[in-house]
């Protein structure tokens, strides 16, 4: 649902509250009758009661296009990707354990100082689809990071899931000169 038929639904609905607010008022006494007639027959006289009609008819018919369209947007899925199916069962990993593979394989690149990974799911040939957003170190060169970083990325993928080809869109967010202290293994 977009933005517009949120705010469509959002008036809605506060135009319907209203309307059952009045009602309850009506119904319990609370507005005496005579005020509520006189009202009613002032709103049926008026031509813009024809048109607050027509506008709520149109929001109903939009709103009800909205429940019944099947446009499906482009958003990150959270489901396994399958990677061997035979009669002794099947091999699925997640795209969790990809994103991670993913970024560890980014860092390990000379001049990678922050990696931030999206693996997409998608159907066809490729089955997914990288999308990693990098900080550079200052010195280096964006286009052979870039080159070395895809390497990198699609030599991990097929070495873990042994799927080749993968596409790898890479944005640099930033460049830094700054150290960023990262924890110290024992060996």
């Amino acid at each position: 649902m977009g933005i517009l038929s949120r705010l469509l639904l959002f008036l809605y609905v506060l135009a319907v509250i209203a309307a059952l607010v009045v009602t309850a008022g009506v119904c319990l006494n609370l507005i005496p009758a005579q005020v509520w007639q006189n009202d009613l027959d002032f709103i049926i006289k008026r031509q813009e009661t024809l048109a607050v009609i027509g506008v709520m008819f149109l929001a109903s018919l939009c709103l009800l296009s909205v429940v019944f369209s099947s446009k499906k947007s482009a958003r990150l899925i959270e489901s396994d990707v399958e990677l061997q199916k035979d009669a002794t069962g099947e091999v699925r990993i997640t795209i969790e354990a990809l994103t991670n593979v993913t970024e560890r394989a980014a860092l390990l690149v000379t001049g990678v100082r922050e990696v931030s990974a999206k693996v997409y799911k998608q159907s066809g040939k490729t089955p997914l689809t990288v999308r990693l957003d990098l900080v550079l170190s200052q010195g280096y060169t964006a286009q052979t990071v870039g080159d070395k970083v895809k390497e990198a990325v699609n030599k991990a993928l097929m070495t873990t899931a042994q799927i080749s080809g993968v596409p790898v869109e890479i944005n640099i967010t930033e460049v830094t000169h700054a150290v960023i202290e990262r924890e110290r293994r024992v060996v």
